[in-house]
């Protein structure tokens, strides 16, 4: 129930294992036919993490994105990445056919596992969509031939500490 997305972090590195053991999680989480066809991609450094930002932010410029997300940009607030001290990738093959989903649910078991011990996560959208097609986000990340990204999070220590989790929707259900 506290579980939220974070956006702003401490510029503090994670420990080593600590990742180690969050991919450990991450890479039991069940698999299209237990197929486990799951690779990871962890950058770790601030200074490596907004350079990641800084190119996609290249490519978004070129895809025209809107007046005031630049503004954003350009005042100094880099809400790609946000300053994370860690990004983690989830790729697969490209002509794996449940590669978005074993990823999603990779990067959920992974994303709850850094909530427990005590780490802020943010999906990293812009970075994924960049790393699916701009070649030069791909070469940075060293992405393995043949693969794709499907999806990543950014990791770090919680800026803040949040007294409220953004509300809910009703549960929409139907019983059959």
């Amino acid at each position: 129930m506290s579980r939220r997305s974070v956006r702003e972090f401490k510029d503090k590195p994670i420990a080593h294992g600590t990742l180690e053991a969050l991919l450990d999680v991450a890479r039991r989480a069940p698999t299209a036919s237990n197929s486990q066809k799951l690779h990871w991609i962890v950058v770790e450094g601030g200074n490596k993490v907004h350079a990641l930002s800084v190119e996609a932010m290249n490519w978004l410029l070129n895809a025209g994105i809107s007046k005031a997300m630049v503004e954003h940009w350009e005042s100094g607030y880099d809400f790609i990445l946000r300053g994370a001290p860690v990004v983690i990738m989830a790729c697969t093959p490209e002509d794996y056919a449940w590669g978005k989903q074993d990823c999603a649910i990779a990067l959920t078991f992974l994303e709850l596992a850094a909530e427990a011990r005590g780490l802020g996560v943010c999906w990293a959208g812009y970075l994924t969509r960049v790393a699916e097609s701009h070649e030069p986000i791909r070469k940075a990340l060293s992405v393995l031939e043949g693969y794709v990204v499907r999806g990543g999070v950014m990791l770090g220590v919680p800026k803040f500490s949040y007294r409220l989790v953004p509300p809910r929707k009703q549960l929409s259900v139907q019983w059959n």
